[in-house]
């Protein structure tokens, strides 16, 4: 009844005492104390504590120390104490800001201008002037050159990128066994080829996408299809109910196959013309239907404006027109 001038809430173990919320609290816990007076100045501690997991296990749980003042200009934590990676922040916005790590060293001054990192666990050393335009990194772990917009050549064990005169041109790769991906795109939207590999069993598959000319794909079990005119399918290419609902409105040139049955089927300006055919027959319909033909190893039909059929039963089996 007293929100917000006083309000006193639990999660777990923590109990907050708000007065004036959001401005000023009191937190406690296990191990944990701190206050603020928000946005003036504020800290935090918590010490060291265990805690037993899903396993009944005893398992060290880290302390913390956090300092704020003037936020967000003033910032001072530590963070992982009593962890493998104890990690210590400092910031004094926009002015200056770093991170002190085992793993991973980083000083930003006058962000986002000048930034250099060290990242001792995945092994490069990085430099942003600034932040992202222009940066460069070396080392196992990632190497890297970039100016935007004019170029970029980033990679590292598992990913490659790579963009020129951006958004022209450019280029994602990611390989990780069993999965070899790689897209090319121009103009992000205008061109897009897709390629995905199982290096394990060989399998692939592919798209390529012109919008908003066409849109073509090969999926890993060998079945085609291609739809001339794609005015929303290379934007949103994962989407089945644009696929299902709206692309027979505006494509007037569809093909697909199945590699396992060997079936196909064609179709033109909505049906004006459509052709289905599999291993041994296939249908042909002209004028929306007003003209059908249908072969197959038994016979051959002709059928007009759904009121009379020529043709009938093979004599013998010469091959089909």
């Amino acid at each position: 009844d007293l929100f917000p001038l006083y309000s006193r809430t639990r999660k777990k173990d923590v109990v907050t005492e708000n007065y004036l919320f959001p401005f000023v609290h009191r937190r406690h816990g296990d191990g944990l104390d701190g206050w603020q007076v928000w946005p003036i100045v504020g800290h935090e501690h918590k010490e060291i504590t265990s805690r037993t997991n899903l396993h009944a296990e005893v398992e060290m749980v880290p302390g913390h120390d956090k300092w704020f003042g003037g936020w967000p200009v003033y910032f001072h934590a530590k963070t992982g104490i009593g962890s493998e990676n104890p990690e210590e922040h400092l910031a004094v916005l926009p002015f200056y800001s770093q991170l002190r790590s085992p793993k991973r060293d980083s000083s930003t001054v006058l962000w986002p201008f000048f930034t250099h990192t060290v990242d001792r666990e995945k092994k490069y050393e990085e430099w942003d002037l600034p932040w992202p335009l222009v940066g460069f990194a070396r080392g196992e772990g990632k190497t890297a050159n970039r100016v935007w917009p004019f170029f970029s050549q980033v990679h590292n064990p598992v990913a490659e990128s790579a963009f020129y005169l951006w958004p022209l041109y450019k280029y994602n790769r990611f390989h990780s066994d069993p999965v070899d991906r790689e897209r090319t795109r121009i103009m992000l939207f205008l061109y897009s080829d897709t390629r995905e590999k199982n290096t394990e069993t060989g399998s692939h598959r592919r798209r390529v996408d012109l919008w908003p000319l066409f849109t073509s794909r090969r999926d890993t079990d060998g079945n085609e299809r291609l739809q001339v005119l794609a005015a929303l399918e290379p934007l949103v290419p994962n989407s089945k109910s644009i696929e299902r609902n709206y692309s027979p409105l505006w494509s007037i040139w569809r093909q697909e196959k199945n590699a396992k049955t060997g079936e196909s089927s064609q179709s033109l300006l909505w049906n004006l013309y459509r052709r289905d055919a599999a291993t041994d027959s296939k249908k042909i319909s002209l004028l929306f239907g007003l003209v059908q033909y249908e072969s197959s190893p038994e016979a051959r039909r002709w059928r007009w404006l759904h009121l009379f059929e020529t043709g009938g039963p093979r004599s013998s089996a010469p091959a089909n027109p």
